[in-house]
């Protein structure tokens, strides 16, 4: 991205060029967007039926530019058209479960002749990634609305006009004085809102450096921050594993957005018993692989920006340098000014790699063998960016008492579906704090207050 006067210039992932641009929005407009928030949530606090409307109004609202949100979400961040499909659902499920939710939750409790009431501590600021451009809002707004809170959503500049129509369809319902965007670039004007007395909560999706200053700006004004950071997932195949099975689940999750989800596999780890076995497997499928802008019937489509392929490219190169084995793809990106494509690229590493210390966020694989499957996850419970983990067996019983001592947000077993508006997602060490989804991301934004007497 680049300045052009007071515009930010996008460029397209599928074609390398300009496609769009858009207007940061003043202070005055942002400062107008709290004054309205602040007051609006007060309406929420104890209707629960009010949280139940606006959410309604928000699914019907995204239902009604649905193929406008899917044509951007191609277009501007690069996903596949079925990706894109699937995402809107995605988006709406949390929204549709956060309305159950809301309508079931107990905001009031009575424990021993007190009144334990569960309220909303204020404004919720969301921050918002540009790879689920749709969901990723979604997944935040929908257990704030239901907590009580009205919200300002700060979206990601790489996903801005996805974010923008989103807006304006929301803008046009019921529910436009409790969800407002700020279309900001300038990380001092985000940080200004976090110390702002009427945000009560602020949940952020990123890279955990990010993450990092938005938890201490919270901290220092003491409100609670939700943090989705950074992941290095790994994927571990034992010797009896099915390693069919493995390999397709391995290649969807990694192909999905061309890898650049938190979700998304980084390393590798296969029982040595089978190891060249799956790795010529690995090799083969890699082979086949089709690479193209993702408006084209392609296998992997394109990263969100140049300069996140370039980061690829020099990483492959350290690699190498340092010993590794580049044994599928390539270390090359496409020249300036095309698609922003790289292959699907395999790394091999005889014990430690660089993408031990590395997310990837890219279709970028460290693949290695493995002895004991003990040690194996002795290494694992080390592991600070602890996210998500998934582990492929042919007996799960005999596994399963091992994977105890994970401390990993979610893990997959013979399976990589771990996610859903139902379920809690969120790290631990500098993958984040707090979780997302289910009743868990709900009490994310709630506070309690314990009255007595009458």
């Amino acid at each position: 991205m680049r300045e052009t006067m007071d515009c930010t210039t996008i460029f397209s992932p599928n074609t390398g060029r300009t496609y769009g641009r858009w207007r940061p929005d003043s202070p005055k407009t942002v400062a107008e967007h709290l004054a309205v928030l602040d007051q609006s949530r007060r309406e929420l606090e104890g209707d629960v039926q009010r949280r139940v409307a606006v959410l309604d109004a928000l699914i019907d609202a995204m239902e009604t530019v649905r193929s406008e949100l899917a044509q951007l979400t191609v277009d501007e961040v690069g996903k596949k058209p079925a990706e894109a499909a699937d995402e809107i659902d995605y988006a709406i499920s949390f929204l549709s479960y956060c309305r159950k939710l809301a309508r079931e939750y107990r905001f009031t409790t009575a424990v021993d002749g007190r009144t334990i009431r569960e309220v909303a501590p204020g404004v919720a600021l969301l921050i918002t990634p540009f790879n689920d451009p749709l969901a990723g809002i979604t997944r935040k707004i929908g257990p704030a609305i239901a907590a009580g809170a009205s919200v300002l959503v700060k979206p990601a500049p790489l996903g801005m006009l996805c974010a923008q129509a989103m807006n304006a369809a929301f803008q046009s319902t019921s529910a436009a004085s409790f969800v407002r965007f700020a279309c900001l670039e300038d990380p001092s004007v985000t940080e200004t809102l976090i110390m702002d007395p009427r945000v009560g909560v602020v949940s952020f999706t990123g890279s955990t450096r990010v993450g990092s200053i938005v938890a201490v700006a919270a901290a220092q004004n003491h409100k609670r921050a939700v943090l989705e950071l950074g992941s290095n997932a790994p994927f571990v195949i034992l010797a009896d594993a099915d390693l069919d099975r493995a390999l397709d689940d391995l290649m969807a999750r990694k192909l999905r957005a061309a890898g650049q989800a938190c979700s998304s596999v980084n390393r590798v780890y296969v029982d040595r018993r089978v190891y060249l076995t799956f790795r010529e497997m690995l090799i083969e499928r890699v082979k086949r692989l089709t690479l193209g802008p993702s408006t084209t019937a392609v296998d992997l489509g394109p990263l969100r920006t140049a300069a996140a392929m370039q980061q690829l490219e020099c990483w492959s190169v350290e690699a190498v340098s340092m010993g590794e084995r580049l044994v599928a793809g390539s270390a090359k990106g496409a020249a300036e000014g095309e698609p922003f494509l790289f292959p699907m690229s395999v790394i091999e590493a005889d014990s430690a790699s660089l993408f031990d210390r590395i997310e990837t966020f890219g279709p970028i694989l460290s693949l290695r063998a493995f002895d004991q499957v003990d040690a194996l996850l002795a290494v694992l419970e080390a592991e600070r960016h602890a996210l998500v983990a998934y582990f492929y067996t042919g007996c799960p019983e005999v596994l399963e008492p091992k994977l105890k001592n994970l401390r990993f947000g979610s893990i997959g077993l013979n399976t990589t579906a771990i996610q859903g508006a139902d379920m809690p997602t969120g790290g631990f060490g500098e993958a984040g704090v707090g979780r997302e989804g289910g009743p868990w991301g709900l009490r994310e934004f709630l506070a309690t207050i314990n009255q007595r007497g009458g």
